[in-house]
């Protein structure tokens, strides 16, 4: 060691303007992050529905049997609750009921992070016959997240042919638009 030689390390000004820097930072990186996960969270919750009412439709077809797809009661009756737990199941008899726990092919839980409303006309399901089309029972379901942010709802359609079809955002307002050209609204 020579006589000159110092210890090295960092200063108290130093360090403070180091933590000032970061605290910056996080602050800029936090909503961002926050959105990101939203966004997850939305991408989640429909590729979950996409995939429920794709099963619904292609078994259907591969069984050549009826199948209805919608929010079951207590009683395992088809209701207009969708709060309540979606299930795709086979309903031979199309009478939107499930007797017996072998026809349901699917279900999915209600959770916390959003809500799902879905517009299927007069009825209360969605159905699919043998060919795959949902005829007479077509719709959409939309889902919103518990905070109600319209920029983050999202619309799946279900046309005549049983296939789901996302909707768009047309005018660039960040905001989808449902089947009338409207905004979806989450409320």
């Amino acid at each position: 060691m020579t006589l000159f030689q110092r210890n090295r390390g960092i200063t108290l000004v130093e360090l403070l303007v180091t933590l000032a820097i970061v605290a910056i930072v996080a602050t800029q990186i936090t909503p961002s992050f926050s959105r990101l996960l939203a966004t997850s969270d939305r991408n989640s919750e429909i590729g979950e529905l996409i995939t429920l009412i794709n099963v619904a439709r292609n078994t259907a077809i591969y069984e050549q049997t009826t199948v209805t797809l919608c929010p079951i009661d207590e009683t395992n009756r088809c209701n207009r609750d969708w709060d309540l737990p979606l299930v795709a199941f086979r309903d031979p008899g199309r009478t939107r009921t499930v007797s017996d726990p072998s026809q349901i092919i699917r279900e999915r839980q209600t959770n916390n992070i959003g809500t799902i409303r879905g517009a299927t006309g007069i009825h209360t399901y969605f159905r699919f016959n043998a060919s795959g089309l949902a005829y007479g029972a077509i719709g959409n379901i939309t889902w919103c997240p518990n905070d109600g942010d319209a920029a983050l709802a999202a619309q799946i359609r279900i046309n005549m042919g049983g296939r789901p079809t996302l909707a768009k955002d047309r005018d660039g307002d960040g905001i989808v638009e449902d089947s009338g050209g409207r905004p979806v609204a989450c409320s």
